[in-house]
């Protein structure tokens, strides 16, 4: 009995952290951007709200907050981990009322981590060479644990993917030129505009390979979405690794569903109505499976202690 109670628990504990509903952790802001972070960037490409600047809020490294929170042996594994409050910045930039400019205020994230400039069978952090973490924004609440957005998948070959890890890098960096976090850059001191432009009033080609772009517009109405609520906007966290060789060391740490210049979902990243920004982790795959064998484990238990109860 005693054995049944702890698998059960084992099992609960796992079920709480891939449906979301662990507490959220509170992840302490980044002070300032470094190499491998993940750049949160709001644009006001019509001009026609507050001042023309660009908004960059570093929400963390890459790996160390976000791959991290969808890796199953991690203490952050499926956990919501709140990144901060950038009301201030955007009430700055664009008004007070800035979550009243549905149509007019986008906003995306990328970042990139390990070499950009070449292919090697070594790994930063885990992660090789070129690889690069990008958003899609989400259409509507949707279900925790599962993307609400279009794909990802880089186009071409890994000299394509090099150019996006080395557009990434040096557009985040472009905003990262000072002292603070967030910060603000007027239009002709950033790189990020020009990365990432728009055509018609909607996001096209970022970086110069993600068709489609990577931004998404404030919703009109908010939702929630797990234990995150008010949001104004999410945005799907997506990574992506290059091609190298048959021998798939795109395959990191073994994790199955990964497929060569195709984004990976780790989790969406959600703004709230007061300025909050949040990452709702996702299990990898490898997970479910192992969800799957602690249920059967469980049932097994039941099965049997119900034979030697008869």
């Amino acid at each position: 009995m005693k054995l049944f109670k702890t698998r059960l628990r084992a099992l609960a504990i796992a079920l709480a952290a891939l449906t979301g509903s662990s507490v959220v952790a509170n992840a302490a802001p980044d002070t300032a951007y470094n190499t491998n972070d993940l750049m949160l960037f709001f644009q006001n490409p019509a001009g026609t709200v507050g001042t023309d600047q660009v908004v960059g809020f570093s929400l963390g490294s890459t790996w160390d907050v976000f791959r991290r929170a969808a890796t199953p042996s991690d203490s952050t594994f499926g956990d919501t981990i709140n990144l901060g409050n950038i009301n201030a910045a955007l009430t700055t930039a664009y008004g007070a009322d800035w979550t009243s400019f549905s149509s007019s205020i986008f906003a995306g994230a990328a970042g990139q981590n390990g070499n950009t400039s070449g292919l090697s069978s070594a790994t930063s952090n885990q992660d090789y060479a070129r690889t690069v973490y990008v958003t899609k924004p989400r259409t509507g609440a949707g279900s925790v644990g599962s993307s609400n957005s279009s794909s990802v998948t880089i186009p071409g070959a890994t000299t394509a993917q090099g150019s996006l890890a080395s557009n990434i890098s040096g557009s985040n960096a472009s905003i990262a030129d000072g002292v603070g976090n967030p910060q603000q850059q007027g239009i002709a001191n950033t790189v990020i505009d020009e990365n990432n432009p728009f055509f018609a009033g909607n996001p096209s080609t970022a970086y110069g390979q993600i068709s489609g772009g990577v931004m998404g517009a404030l919703n009109s109405t908010t939702y929630s979405l797990g234990s995150i609520s008010n949001i104004v906007l999410a945005l799907d966290l997506y990574r992506a690794t290059p091609v190298l060789d048959a021998s798939g060391w795109q395959n990191i740490n073994g994790i199955s569903g990964v497929v060569a210049r195709e984004g990976y979902y780790l989790g969406t990243i959600t703004l709230s109505s007061n300025g909050e920004v949040n990452f709702v982790a996702v299990p990898e795959p490898s997970t479910y499976g192992l969800l799957a064998l602690a249920g059967a484990v469980v049932f097994l238990s039941v099965r049997r202690r119900k034979a030697q109860q008869a």
